[in-house]
């Protein structure tokens, strides 16, 4: 039995070893040049390109913001991710009625997400009411470091070597 334990705990460090990768750092977008001239709203889409050197999970937020630290005067409606013909879309977690509010601060996120190297696209739609500067958004996507892979690589080694010892013989 000890054995088994210490081949399977063996097995865990290589794996783990194994899918650890770099991280390309942080990557971090934003827009805070979207006006309004018209007085009912004008819509954007931006497109930023970027390359992941590693595979993993990306997790990512957007926010909204205005400069001074007004309130922001933009909607968006949409933000993607995309390779190829695959898109995938963030969830909105902090909305505004625009039908009934002025301004606000939205909030969406990309929850983890499982991403390959390649060449990727992050889109982020919608429409700025605001006839003054410096109202737009901040989008941050980061790859866990690599540190924290392990950790949760050897975590769940140790639960799974726990678990065989408790089992009866």
């Amino acid at each position: 039995m000890k054995s088994l334990s210490t081949a399977l705990a063996a097995l865990s460090l290589a794996l783990a070893a194994g899918t650890v990768s770099a991280a390309p750092g942080p990557l971090s977008f934003g827009n805070h040049n979207l006006q309004d001239a018209t007085g009912f709203g004008t819509a954007f889409s931006d497109t930023y390109s970027f390359t992941l050197t590693s595979s993993g999970w990306l997790r990512g937020q957007l926010f909204t913001s205005a400069a001074l630290g007004g309130i922001p005067v933009i909607d968006v409606q949409s933000v993607l991710l995309r390779r190829g013909g695959n898109d995938i879309g963030w969830s909105q977690t902090i909305a505004i009625n625009w039908d009934v509010a002025e301004n606000g601060v939205e909030q969406w996120a990309l929850s983890p997400t499982q991403v390959a190297t390649g060449q990727w696209e992050l889109i982020v739609s919608g429409v700025s009411y605001s006839d003054k500067a410096g109202n737009g958004y901040d989008a941050d996507m980061q790859l866990p470091e690599p540190q924290s892979l392990a950790l949760a690589a050897l975590a769940l080694a140790g639960a799974g070597l726990a678990r065989l010892r408790r089992r009866p013989a």
